[in-house]
């Protein structure tokens, strides 16, 4: 864990200080809408931090609250984290739990995505991950939290645009994910499934599903794919 890594990381990741605050400034705007308080809405997106996970939660919105389908839906969809958590572990095994620890509360896709690519050129290096994942948790945060501070107001529109942003972001790390001809069909059988689930079960199950399918596909493809 370098300096050097953390000032690396830190510049890579500035662009996440407006997009990440974009978006946390549509979800702050549909909590608002919902009639959530700020502080709850705040601590919504600091202590869950998922873009997924959050929308997921929009979708089951209901009076009374279902908190505990909002638990395990949260739970399901994060749980790919594992998977991350798991590579870390292989590429940071020897640091102390106390110096990770804080790191991971950050962990973001693409902040694991981009310390993957930097450890390719560069080695590993932890200090990239914690420099990479602050201007993600502090544009989603401060998005969210600007949502109540600006005079703005929630509509239909921004609702549908929470809803797109698991879709929207996993758009942008299609190209960096392209590495082979056979790179794109983990994407795509996730897709597929996801669509056939939504069509002839339960949507709220679709990403769940979609997600494992493509999961699967992905173990199977050789390790350059």
């Amino acid at each position: 864990m370098t300096a050097a890594g953390f000032r690396r990381g830190l510049v890579a990741a500035l662009p996440f200080l407006l997009s990440n605050g974009a978006a946390g400034l549509v979800m702050g705007l549909t909590y608002k809408g919902l009639g959530l308080g700020a502080p709850h809405a705040i601590l919504f997106s600091l202590l869950v931090y998922s873009a997924t996970a959050q929308a997921i939660t929009l979708s089951m919105w209901a009076h009374p609250l279902p908190i505990a389908a909002m638990v395990v839906a949260c739970i399901a969809t994060n749980s790919r984290y594992l998977l991350m958590g798991a590579h870390l572990r292989q590429m940071f095994g020897a640091l102390a739990p106390r110096r990770m620890l804080p790191t991971l509360f950050l962990l973001a896709d693409a902040s694991w995505l981009m310390t993957n690519s930097d450890a390719e050129r560069n080695g590993p290096d932890a200090g990239y991950l914690l420099g990479s994942s602050i201007p993600m948790a502090v544009g989603w945060v401060g998005g969210t939290a600007l949502a109540y501070a600006a005079p703005l107001g929630s509509n239909e529109p921004l609702k549908l645009a929470a809803a797109l942003l698991p879709t929207m972001f996993i758009a942008t790390l299609l190209p960096s994910q392209w590495k082979t001809a056979r790179s794109p069909w983990p994407w795509l059988t996730s897709a597929v499934a996801a669509l056939l689930v939504a069509r002839f079960v339960d949507p709220s199950w679709s990403m769940l599903i979609g997600g494992g399918c493509g999961t699967l596909v992905s173990m199977m493809e050789p390790a350059d794919a």
